[in-house]
This record gives C-alpha cells, sequence and structure tokens, in this order.
C-alpha cells in the first residue's frame, strides 16, 4: 500500500512564551523553540508525500524570514489563540482527497527523526490493530463489526504513569511502534480529512477558549467508540510537548533539541 499523504498545518506564535505558563525546558526562548521545533518538524516529515502550511499569528519579522526560507505555504494574521485554531480547521476542510491525512500541530513539539516512518505504517497497518471479538466482549459489537477511525497523538505524556492517573487502556503494536488508546489530547493530533469533515462541528466548538478537554470527550472514545474515534499515541513517544512536566520519558530530547538548535540554520 502507498505511504498516506500528510498535510501538515503549523500554528505559530512567538508573542507569547505559554499559554499555560509552564516554564520551558533547556532555557530556550519562545523564538529559539519555534525554530528548533519546526525545524526538527520538517526534517521529520521528508520520509513521506506531505504539504507543510504555517498558518503564523503576529509573527515578528524574524519568524517570518525564518519559515519563507523554507518550502512552505506561509501566512501571518492577526488571531488569538482561538481563531488560529479554527484557521487551522478551516485549511483542512478545504482539502478535496478524504483519504489524505492532517497533522494540526503547534509550535511547540519537538519531534523525532522516525515519528512519520512510523505514523505512516501506523495508518497503513491500522486495520491489524483492532481487538479481536473474543477479546472484547461486551465492546465487541463497537470494535469488530463497526470499526471506528482513527486519530494520533504523537506524544507520551508522562502523567500517565503517574499511579494516581493510571488507567486501562488498550495496546496496540505495528511493525515498528507500540501505541496506547489515550482519551484526551492538545490541539495537536493527526485525523483523515474524511473524519475532520464529519466532527468539524465538533473541532470548532472546541476552538472556543482553545479547550481541549471538550474536544477530547466528544472525539475520543474510552469505553466505546460508537461515533467516536480511536485515539492512539507511542510508545515511547514519538514527540514532546516542550514543557518542564510534559516531556515523554525514555527519549534525550536535549539531543533531539541540541541537534537543531544552530541559529537560524535552515533544514533542507
Amino acid at each position: 500500500m502507498n505511504s498516506p499523504v500528510i498535510h501538515v498545518i503549523f500554528r505559530a506564535c512567538d508573542l507569547v512564551n505559554a499559554v499555560n505558563k509552564q516554564p520551558r525546558p533547556f532555557n530556550y526562548s519562545k523564538a529559539e523553540l519555534i525554530k528548533i521545533c519546526f525545524k526538527s518538524l520538517y526534517a521529520a516529515v521528508q520520509c513521506v508525500p506531505h504539504t507543510i502550511t504555517v498558518l503564523g499569528d503576529k509573527l515578528s519579522d524574524e519568524m517570518i524570514n525564518f519559515f519563507t526560507a523554507y518550502d512552505v505555504t506561509f501566512s501571518n494574521g492577526n488571531y488569538g489563540n482561538d481563531e488560529s485554531i479554527r484557521q487551522s480547521l478551516y485549511a483542512a476542510l478545504k482539502l478535496e482527497n478524504d483519504n489524505d491525512w492532517v497533522y494540526f500541530c503547534e509550535d511547540d513539539y519537538l519531534h523525532r527523526a522516525e515519528t512519520f516512518l512510523y505514523i505512516a505504517n501506523l495508518i497503513v497497518e491500522q486495520a491489524n490493530i483492532y481487538p479481536g471479538k473474543r477479546r472484547l466482549g461486551l465492546l465487541s459489537s463497537v470494535l469488530y463489526f463497526r470499526k471506528p477511525g482513527i486519530a494520533i497523538h504523537p506524544t507520551d505524556y508522562p502523567d500517565r504513569y503517574w499511579p494516581k492517573d493510571r488507567t486501562q487502556h488498550f495496546i496496540f503494536h505495528t511493525s515498528d511502534c507500540h501505541w496506547r488508546q489515550v482519551a484526551n489530547t492538545t490541539f495537536t493530533f493527526l485525523m483523515q480529512v474524511k473524519d475532520i469533515k464529519k466532527h468539524k462541528a465538533k473541532i470548532l466548538r472546541a476552538s472556543r477558549n482553545a479547550n481541549d478537554a471538550y474536544l477530547s470527550k466528544v472525539l475520543y472514545g474510552k469505553n466505546h467508540f460508537i461515533g467516536k474515534l480511536l485515539c492512539v499515541s507511542p510508545l515511547p513517544g514519538l514527540a514532546a510537548h516542550m514543557h518542564i512536566n510534559t516531556m515523554p520519558p525514555l527519549v534525550n530530547w536535549k539531543e533531539i533539541a541540541d541537534k537543531f538548535s544552530e541559529k537560524d540554520k535552515p533544514v533542507l
């Protein structure tokens, strides 16, 4: 089967350091962090058919010059966080091929080199990850006869391992990666175009106050999947949400960040 086409929609704003006020790792400024994260993404996605759209929000001249050095579709508006989410949704809804995939990506996710290779293999092999009828009992009618679409959250949050937050979830594997079912994400996730169109009203409503808790509640199944998606994240994480308290375990993220930290050197 051919590799899936992935349309990256990268939202960037260097005006605000962090909406949630959490400190950043490795003492990077927001501008440095955006460049490092984007360069890691740009390098990783080259292994699959793709497009990249950068939606800037009140970007500085420095950041505009940075992004326009790359082969991307670039725009810069005066949005605010909620409207930039809506703009990313509108961009995705313009895509004509329902079988393509969209990666909605915030500007503070650092990516491993194998990120999109593993994601592409998951998409190709997804028919093999669903639990069998005998394993699920009462859930078999949902997952066995009506397999849900999937969403992909590329990070592995450390709080999933805290004793008080551990929950039971399905574990799957593809030919090169393990995946865990998750029931919540940020606004960084992959979804097939047909599912974005199907759930556009929910995503649009979730953009109000950037409500990722509502997004997760209405989009992702936990104990049932009727009208919802099966959301999975990789083990270990393929991307790191670059805040002190959200770094996925078992990966040397400092080493990856250092690789892309050379000032203003483009990844071509």
